[in-house]
């Protein structure tokens, strides 16, 4: 076992000029330093990479590597997402990898924590870690939520920047986790689903390490606001769809449920 192997630290950036050098100063400010960051900038519109590029020459940060995406795949803004870190996970040098937002950013100790819990379980190969909710007036919440496995549904699960992963095992269904039909599913939906239904695996480090900004483009995601959106029964009526691509035995457990049975009316009498 390699005593400090490499971290890769993929941070994904739309449109987020003035949050993504944050989040690159808190992996610069690691207690762990054996690292790489690509940082993936999806076709920006804003001075999001010409402000990361100063920001890396007035801090002499020389692990960070920048690709640049010149060409949207999909009118999806998700699976757009979904393609970049598809992207930077064939560039990830570390077996490995951290998923990070633009516009979040990790507590210090974080990617030392996440080492120490793979190296003493060997068998895994994903991982969550406990979100900070960070507001616009810097207030901050930490609340550990509901997160758990379900049997033969999606887990529960925290956000994209608290999930950490094995590339080796990744980069071994990559074109079955990210297959494009699904165009609504984020990348953390499709990796905890994924890694609980198909693999089993749902573990969590029980510390909060990771801070999520609760911004003005963050998913409405109040109690009852979402059941008013459109995209929002869309994608949950894939979230469906994408346990019967992985697992029809388990899809099937669900065609009795009201959840299921009131998304599938949905989406037949209104989309």
């Amino acid at each position: 076992m390699i005593k400090n192997p490499l971290v890769s630290i993929i941070i994904n950036n739309f449109n987020k000029e003035q949050y993504c050098t944050n989040a690159i100063n808190s992996i610069a400010s690691q207690t762990y330093k054996n690292y790489e960051v690509i940082f993936f900038d999806d076709k920006s519109t804003d001075n999001s990479v010409q402000k990361v590029k100063k920001f890396l020459k007035k801090q002499n940060i020389k692990k960070v590597k920048i690709l640049i995406n010149n060409k949207k795949k999909d009118k999806h803004h998700v699976f757009n997402q979904n393609n970049a870190i598809f992207k930077s996970i064939k560039k990830c040098k570390g077996n490995i990898i951290c998923l990070l937002d633009s516009d979040d950013f990790f507590v210090k100790t974080k990617i030392k924590k996440v080492v120490n819990y793979f190296q003493s379980n060997i068998s895994s190969n994903i991982v969550f870690d406990l979100p900070i909710k960070l507001y616009k007036n810097k207030n901050t919440l930490k609340k550990k939520g509901n997160y758990k496995k379900r049997l033969n549904k999606w887990p529960y699960f925290p956000p994209t920047s608290c999930i950490s992963i094995r590339k080796k095992n990744i980069n071994k269904n990559l074109s079955m986790i990210l297959v494009k039909k699904f165009n609504e599913l984020a990348i953390d939906f499709r990796l905890a689903t994924f890694f609980s239904l198909k693999k089993n695996e749902f573990n969590l480090i029980d510390e909060f390490l990771t801070y999520y900004s609760q911004n003005e483009l963050s998913y409405d995601r109040s109690r009852y606001k979402k059941f008013i959106n459109k995209n929002w029964w869309v994608r949950r009526n894939q979230a469906f769809e994408f346990i019967n691509y992985l697992d029809t035995e388990k899809y099937k457990k669900n065609i009795y449920t009201f959840d299921y049975l009131i998304t599938k009316l949905l989406n037949k009498l209104i989309f």
